[in-house]
């Protein structure tokens, strides 16, 4: 298997280390202005920390955005937005919006940081010329692949650096299990010929919702090719058991079950109730002859997290092989971007 930039774990530790450099310390807020890729991995590790002190803005919803701005010191608020190729509309309109906003009441050039690649663009330009410092990203690692990038790391890792290193040491982990994960893509790439095209990540514990929508981001741009691949859903549990169990264990058998749970350190009342549930969910599965994985989550278990991301990607990969696919390109993308005005 040929190596690739976002698993270059030496560049990256390194790019990330150089980067914090860049920033101010004393932020007691982070809002990150990002759309998919380039906020979904830092809103997948924040919300597993139960970060609340990393915020984002991901959509185009003014009332929002007003009252986030309305409610924060300004002074002791970082605001980063990043877009890889600094021309992600959005992100521009967003960025556009605070300057008019904020005018007068902040300091761009030290609470404002741009993440983008290092090359002209509408943001990187306009970041030069309000001071507004920038991150650099690698030019070669695509949003959905980057969640080893200073784009994910930084606002992760922001008010708790002590676990970065853990999560390095679980993605590179992840490279040492590449026969293995190799071994899941195979059985994945059986599963889809035989008709299992909708892959149902069922997600018991708040933790973890945002990590499922990581991975519907990063299998559905990867593999969703030339009439292929699979629809990826994220299950919120027990709440979509009251509404999806019916259909997901006497529906069509074209769905395909991924249980995410976390074991929790104190065992309260409603941490047994979620427990009881994720178990009796798996014996419903296998008294329907359902074939599923499980993965289980410490609390703040961030070398588990790392393995993880970086399993889960070679496995799209490894899956992409066998699809005949590109996992990197997204052509069908551009068809929406080029009807925008």
């Amino acid at each position: 298997m040929m190596s690739y930039p976002f698993l270059d774990f030496d560049k990256l530790e390194n790019s990330y280390s150089e980067s914090l450099g860049i920033l101010d310390k004393n932020f007691n807020k982070i809002v990150v202005v990002g759309i998919g890729g380039s906020s979904q991995g830092a809103k997948a590790i924040t919300h597993f920390l139960n970060e609340k002190r990393v915020q984002y803005v991901d959509h185009l919803n003014s009332v929002k955005i007003n009252e986030l701005l309305n409610s924060a010191k300004l002074d002791k608020t970082g605001f980063f937005f990043v877009s890889k190729s600094g021309q992600t509309s959005e992100i521009l309109t967003i960025f556009e919006y605070m300057i008019k906003k904020l005018d007068g009441n902040i300091d761009f050039s030290k609470n404002f940081y741009s993440f983008t690649e290092n090359a002209s663009s509408p943001l990187r330009d306009l970041s030069i010329q309000k001071s507004i410092k920038t991150i650099e990203l690698n030019k070669e690692i695509g949003g959905r692949f980057s969640i080893f990038s200073n784009n994910s790391l930084i606002p992760s890792f922001y008010f708790n650096r002590d676990l970065c290193n853990e999560f390095f040491y679980g993605g590179r982990r992840a490279l040492e299990d590449k026969d293995q994960i190799k071994n899941m893509a195979e059985e994945d790439f059986k599963r889809i010929k035989n008709g299992k095209n909708i892959f149902a990540y069922l997600i018991y514990g708040d933790e973890l919702i945002e990590i499922g929508n990581w991975r519907k981001q990063l299998y559905a741009e990867s593999l969703g090719k030339n009439a292929k691949g699979v629809l990826p859903l994220v299950s919120e549990m027990p709440k979509d058991q009251h509404s999806l169990l019916q259909f997901y264990l006497d529906g069509p058998k074209n769905i395909f079950f991924e249980i995410m749970g976390m074991e929790y350190s104190k065992m309260n009342l409603i941490n047994i109730t979620l427990s009881n549930h994720l178990d009796a969910m798996s014996k419903s599965l296998l008294n329907i002859n359902e074939t599923s994985n499980k993965f289980i989550f410490k609390d703040k278990d961030m070398s588990k997290i790392g393995h993880f991301f970086g399993s889960e990607m070679l496995r799209v990969i490894y899956l992409a092989e066998l699809l005949e696919v590109d996992p990197f390109n997204q052509d069908a993308v551009e068809l929406q971007k080029g009807y925008l005005n």
